[in-house]
């Protein structure tokens, strides 16, 4: 492999929890292993989550997880590493960003019969369950039940949104992006992702209503992201 050096002991100081993205970047290109560990530890999860609720796989979502970094070891044989720019997003969204093109592939790819039933018990969406429960303040075993039930229709009816929708549901919704850093992930304007989100939210209502989900599909929905909207659409002058 091109990237076998990774794994081989290297001397110099670790990158710290407290890194800039630009030194990260810097030392990444000095194909420095431990800059690229920290990487690894500090964003795997929040892409392997993404990649989850886009192919609604724990399968997939881990394979492509690991082919989002080996195209960071190529990057950095390469020089393309380069190509991040610390001024435009994050490497967070750098990473979310090939994720989402990986993810797309896979669609296109393989027209797969998704089974929800390993992904509705990830901790994630157990975790998804645990903070609507706190709202309604219900805790009950018949309650969770029925939520879980509704979670898993709520999933299934993400799944089905087109593909950009689906994006911005996921990375404002699911993953609490502000719209701003939705944008640089999907490369549209913030004005965009409102109304991405807006329609989607429509969609979901709509397919939810006929199962009696809207509470809990308005909950999830409805986030952090709503406060971004009112500046993002008057940004874009929609």
């Amino acid at each position: 492999m091109q990237w076998s050096w990774i794994g081989r002991k290297r001397e110099g100081p670790k990158s710290s929890a407290t890194s800039s993205d630009a030194e990260v970047v810097n030392r990444l290109k000095q194909r420095d292993e431990n800059a690229f560990l920290h990487l690894y530890d500090l964003h795997r999860s929040s892409v392997f989550r993404f990649l989850m609720h886009m192919t609604g796989s724990i399968d997939v979502a881990e394979e492509l997880t690991q082919e989002v970094f080996v195209v960071i070891l190529d990057s950095m044989c390469t020089g393309n590493i380069g190509q991040f720019d610390p001024q435009k997003g994050t490497l967070e969204g750098y990473l979310l960003g090939i994720g989402r093109n990986l993810a797309r592939s896979e669609r296109r790819r393989v027209n797969r019969v998704v089974s929800l039933d390993s992904v509705v018990e990830t901790p994630e969406w157990n975790q998804l369950l645990e903070n609507f429960c706190q709202k309604i303040r219900a805790w009950d075993v018949a309650t969770l039940l029925e939520k879980r039930s509704e979670l898993r229709s709520l999933y299934r009816a993400i799944l089905e949104l087109p593909e950009h929708y689906r994006e911005a549901v996921v990375l404002c919704s699911l993953q609490e992006k502000s719209y701003r850093d939705a944008a640089a992930i999907l490369q549209c304007s913030e004005g965009t992702v409102a109304s991405r989100m807006n329609r989607a939210k429509a969609i979901l209502a709509a397919k939810l209503r006929k199962s009696g989900s809207n509470v809990l599909s308005a909950i999830i929905v409805q986030g952090k992201e709503d406060a971004d909207a009112g500046t993002a659409i008057e940004a874009s002058g929609n």
